[in-house]
This record gives structure tokens, C-alpha cells and sequence, in this order.
């Protein structure tokens, strides 16, 4: 058994950081999920920041002990995620640190493992599950390349913060020196910093982290995200930490993400107009009666949800990563063999990735080129 004061030695801080706005529900279960984190080779402290100062947090009564440190901090006012973790992290001890959503949650062994993997680097990120258990990164979806030029390219690869482990000496003074108002973009803003400092990052392909998307959550808020995106381009730009081929890259990758939520916002408002029944007569009056659906996202997965029970058959689903959908028909990419023979009798092929209609469009068209390929957009009318 190891001796207390071999334990005291090498003894390591970690500090959570969880901006709570309007979430004392969150609380009880949030300090019991942190709680059975609590391991003898470091010191835990929780920073719960209050940013609805309309509502006092208290610490819930526990049945036993609870063995972390829980440190509430109250904001003046209402300022956002990323000046409420910034505010967190003035008061933190831990040489890591984890920035949390008040939903988010973090498996038992997460900081154990994290820390067995951060081993030389300065920051470690983990893989994850959707709420509906698909796992974040798969063979169809890997972590990419953590560097300057991938994140130039592809952009920011996690879900959330609550996915990083990071050394507190390693979080860049541009990230807490430039305070973003808009909610969205602030945890992309950390990681662009962070690959421009060159932050070594390691890659933990252990599923330790769940994350709660709803629709309800910030990035389903389209226009609250085409700002944040803005915002975050405009400080970005001021940084000076581009040259001149890197910043024609950056702008396009920007362009490409906020031209989407346009897109979306559009897509949205439809789906909170039409009914149902709208969509069901829209398909049968064009003749559609057996489907393939290609994009299995939240609009993918509503649409399967609509034709349950109705005269429409949804032969099946189509998704670049196919090895992580969680749904109930078959799911396969564009290049599979099946895809032919499934899709051969099928009246349409529904496109439900709308930002990229075009181009999807051709790529089914060179697969199946006798298909009849359709926007959602343009079957909402």
C-alpha cells in the first residue's frame, strides 16, 4: 500500500472551472460526479462561477462527505462563458486545468487518465460521446493533426472544452486578455491560440467525456453563433499571429463555417413551421415513397423521426461517419458497394446537409445517376 507522505510528494492541483448560469439544479450532481474523481495522486478544486447574479448559489446538503474543494465566485453581471472561465481562472490553484459546461459529464477515471497520457505535453484531449452515445472521434471521424496548419484547414476539432486537459501555464494570455461578449465561438478562440503558440497537445482515444446536445444548446443558436464567429475573427485578426498566406486560409475557413449557420438558421425556421403532416404530403405528392436520407445529424435524425409510421419508407441512411451512428436503419457511406443495391429502387436520396447541396448532389449523382437527389430545404417548400 502506498505510505501517505509518497502520496503528499507527488501530489498534482487540478482545478474545473464551471460557469453556472442559472443551472443551481446542475450543482448536487455536478460535485458528486467531480467527487468520485477524487484519487490520492492530486488535490481537486472545483470553481463554480455565478454568472446570473439574479440568483444566489448554495452548496446542496450531501449525504456523505465530499472529499473536493467547491469554491463559488459570483460575476458583477452577466458576462458570458468566456469572461466567466477567465474570471475562474484567476482564482485557480491547479497546475491543469479543465474548463466545464454545467451539463457536461466527465466518466470516473477521466482525470486519471488524462493525466497518464499528457505525459511531455502541455495540454491532453479525450474522446468523447454525444448524448446519444455516439462517440466523437471514430475511424470515419479521427482526432486530426494538432497543429497550426491542420487547425488553418479544418478548423476547431472538438465539441467542447470539457474535452481538454490543459497545463495552467499553457492557456495563452491572448485567450484571457481579449474577452469575447458573444457565446459560441470562445472555446475555438482558446484552441486557434493555442496551435498558433504551437501548445503541445496529446491525444487520448479513450471515451471519458459525454456531452449534452440537445438542440437547445449554444451552437444550435445559429444567428448567436454567425456573431461569435464574427467577434472571434475580428479579435483573432487584431493578434497579428498570421502571416499573409495563413491569413487568406483562416478567412476562408471563418467564411465556410459562418456562411453554414445562415444556411441553418434558414433550415431551422422551416422545420419550426411546417408539420409533419406537411412534410409526409410534400414527399407523396412528388411520388417519393421510398427514400434514402444522406446526413444523419439533428436535421437527419428529425426527419427519419417525422416518417416513422407514415407511407414513406426510409430504405437508408447515408453519413461520412457511418461507424458511429446510433439510429435503427442502415447506415452506410456514399462509396460503399450496399449503397447501389439498397438505393436501387429508391425514389429520392433527401440531402439534409443543405450547406453543401451541390457538391453532395454531384457525389451522389456519380454513384447513383439515375437518382432523383433533393435539398431538405427544397422539400419544406
Amino acid at each position: 500500500m502506498e505510505d501517505k507522505n509518497d502520496c503528499d510528494m507527488k501530489k498534482i492541483e487540478i482545478s474545473i472551472i464551471i460557469p453556472i448560469y442559472r443551472g443551481q439544479k446542475h450543482i448536487q450532481r455536478l460535485i458528486y460526479m467531480l467527487n468520485e474523481q477524487k484519487n490520492c495522486p492530486y488535490a481537486l478544486e472545483v470553481i463554480l462561477v455565478n454568472d446570473f447574479p439574479g440568483e444566489t448559489l448554495e452548496m446542496p446538503k450531501f449525504e456523505h462527505p465530499v472529499n473536493i474543494s467547491v469554491r463559488i465566485i459570483k460575476n458583477d453581471s452577466n458576462m458570458g462563458i468566456h469572461r466567466s472561465r477567465i474570471n475562474g481562472l484567476k482564482y485557480a490553484k491547479g497546475d491543469y486545468v479543465i474548463f466545464l459546461d454545467q451539463d457536461d459529464t466527465l466518466l470516473p477515471d477521466y482525470i486519471d487518465k488524462q493525466l497518464e497520457q499528457i505525459e511531455y505535453s502541455d495540454a491532453v484531449i479525450c474522446n468523447g460521446l454525444w448524448r446519444n452515445g455516439e462517440k466523437i472521434f471514430s475511424e470515419t471521424n479521427p482526432v486530426r493533426d494538432c497543429s497550426y496548419s491542420e487547425y488553418l484547414i479544418s478548423g476547431y476539432p472538438l465539441v467542447s472544452l470539457g474535452q481538454l486537459m490543459i497545463k495552467k501555464a499553457s492557456v495563452p494570455k491572448e485567450w484571457t486578455e481579449n474577452h469575447m461578449i458573444s457565446n459560441g465561438w470562445d472555446d475555438h478562440f482558446l484552441w486557434a491560440v493555442m496551435m498558433a503558440h504551437g501548445v503541445k497537445v496529446k491525444a487520448n482515444d479513450e471515451v471519458l467525456y459525454i456531452h449534452e446536445e440537445d438542440g437547445n444548446n449554444a451552437s444550435f443558436d445559429w444567428k448567436q453563433m454567425y456573431m461569435s464567429g464574427r467577434e472571434f475573427e475580428r479579435i483573432f485578426l487584431s493578434l497579428n499571429l498570421l502571416d499573409d498566406k495563413q491569413e487568406v486560409k483562416f478567412k476562408k475557413l471563418i467564411e465556410e463555417k459562418c456562411s453554414k449557420y445562415g444556411i441553418y438558421e434558414t433550415l431551422s425556421e422551416k422545420m419550426r413551421q411546417i408539420s409533419h403532416e406537411k412534410i409526409i404530403g410534400n414527399l407523396k405528392c412528388r411520388k417519393f415513397y421510398q427514400i434514402g436520407i444522406y446526413g444523419l445529424g439533428v436535421y437527419g435524425k428529425k426527419l427519419i423521426e417525422t416518417l416513422e409510421n407514415s407511407e414513406i419508407t426510409v430504405l437508408c441512411g447515408i453519413d461520412r461517419r457511418k461507424d458511429i451512428k446510433n439510429i435503427s436503419l442502415p447506415v452506410m457511406g456514399l462509396e460503399d458497394k450496399e449503397v447501389k443495391h439498397i438505393l436501387k429502387n429508391a425514389d429520392a436520396v433527401v440531402v439534409t446537409a443543405v450547406f453543401d447541396f451541390q457538391g453532395i448532389r454531384e457525389r451522389i449523382k456519380s454513384i447513383l445517376p439515375d437518382a432523383e437527389v433533393i435539398s431538405l430545404l427544397d422539400l419544406m417548400g
